[in-house]
């Protein structure tokens, strides 16, 4: 590498406190989640903040960083295992990038801040994470058409999702059975239960409780890296959604066999009596899930809480126009503008709001309806609602794209 001074005496970028820097603030950005159309987004920022001369590539487990030009360009990579959401983190990463910008942190304080976020364990753990996992399916299960029998299922098998991530998770070898076998022991126990429970519909319980493992995220992510120009990040994203789709199905297929060996065909009813106090409760119930899975901190719930009930009540006004993908459109769109505004408002990221309220509102459950379908012989009714599904997705990256163009964020996480 060229480490000669240029003619203005400037400092060499290898030797410059800002590589390190920017590699490491990358690397934490990606380990919180990041897609790469943010990601790279808030980095060129950054770098035009700090008046250096970069540019930025990013994959799912990648990120490579060109600084400087001409002689004096160099290349860093920094290869990152890829994380789930962490708000919290994302919060005080969007904090010292600021202070960075602003001059009250010096590239090497905020280098050593960046670690200490970034080497930190996760705030909810244990007991807590398991917890949520059972909110979040119990709250899910009310807004895909589970009534009161359905969603006390759908907690039960939340907590066996919750528990296999909890055992599985960091453990290498075994963590890449996570998917098949979350999927295989619920759909086990829920099909058992409806065995003894006739009135309980398997379904709405199956898919609930599997709900946190469903990538319907990472899909409208996907679409939305495509839809932005970023093709080789939206096409691994889209290769990796569709293989954990697939492992989930074997899982749901394997659960269902052996179960059926004990009680037989399991009839699929209609979901029983949903009172109308229940939606909101599953509401509010969902949103305290999430600000534990997405690692949140806690005096962010109330803004859970809006961008959820907003995005159900924006996809159910679009829903009484008769069109799934335009009430997906008009909720993204909603989110985004929310989140958006929420941005410039507070300096903090958007994601606070449009992580949670998009969770609601993705593809997630009608492609394990798709899944369930094919498993079961029903080749039509399966290609059409995965179709659906992919239609959807297609929606919701619309409606965030145009909330952007609507609403620019102040900052791009």
């Amino acid at each position: 590498m060229n480490a000669e001074l240029d003619p203005s005496g400037a400092q060499p970028y290898e030797s410059s406190p800002y590589a390190t820097l920017v590699l490491n603030l990358g690397r934490a950005l990606l380990r919180v989640g990041s897609p790469a159309h943010r990601l790279e987004s808030a980095m060129q920022i950054m770098a035009e903040r700090l008046g250096l001369t970069a540019e930025f590539f990013c994959t799912p487990t990648a990120l490579i960083a060109s600084l400087g030009d001409g002689r004096r360009q160099q290349t860093y990579l920094a290869r990152v295992d890829p994380g789930g959401p962490d708000l919290g983190k994302l919060s005080e990463l969007t904090e010292v990038m600021e202070a960075l910008a602003s001059g009250e942190l010096d590239p090497v304080a905020a280098d050593t801040r960046v670690r200490e976020i970034d080497a930190r364990p996760s705030h909810h753990r244990g007991l807590t994470l398991l917890m949520a996992y059972v909110l979040v399916s119990a709250g899910a299960c009310t807004l895909i058409g589970g009534g009161w029998r359905e969603t006390i299922l759908a907690g039960v098998l939340g907590s066996i999702t919750g528990m296999s991530v909890l055992l599985l998770w960091k453990r290498a070898e075994l963590s890449r059975l996570l998917n098949p076998l979350s999927a295989g022991l619920v759909t086990l126990v829920g099909t058992l239960w409806c065995g003894l429970d006739p009135q309980t519909a398997l379904m709405p319980a199956v898919i609930a409780g599997m709900i946190t493992l469903v990538p319907g995220m990472e899909l409208t992510a996907a679409t939305r890296e495509l839809a932005t120009g970023h093709r080789v990040s939206g096409a691994a994203r889209l290769a990796s959604t569709i293989v954990v789709f697939a492992l989930l199905a074997v899982g749901l297929a394997l659960g269902s066999w052996v179960a059926q060996q004990f009680t037989g065909p399991v009839p699929l009813v209609p979901g029983s009596a949903l009172p109308g106090w229940l939606v909101p409760v599953g509401l509010a119930t969902a949103a305290l899930g999430f600000v534990v899975l997405f690692q949140a901190f806690w005096r962010d719930w109330i803004w859970i809480v809006l961008a959820c009930m907003l995005a159900w009540t924006a996809s159910n006004f679009g829903g009484l126009l008769g069109s799934p993908v335009l009430a997906a459109f008009i909720g993204a769109l909603m989110v985004g503008i929310a989140g958006n505004l929420y941005a410039r408002w507070s300096k903090r990221p958007g994601s606070i709001m449009h992580l949670p309220g998009l969770i609601l509102l993705v593809p997630g459950s009608i492609g394990m309806r798709s899944l369930s379908a094919l498993v079961g012989q029903d080749v039509l009714s399966g290609i059409e609602t995965g179709f659906l599904a992919i239609m959807i997705a297609v929606a919701l990256a619309t409606g965030l794209i145009l909330a952007s163009a609507l609403v620019p964020p102040r900052t791009s996480l």
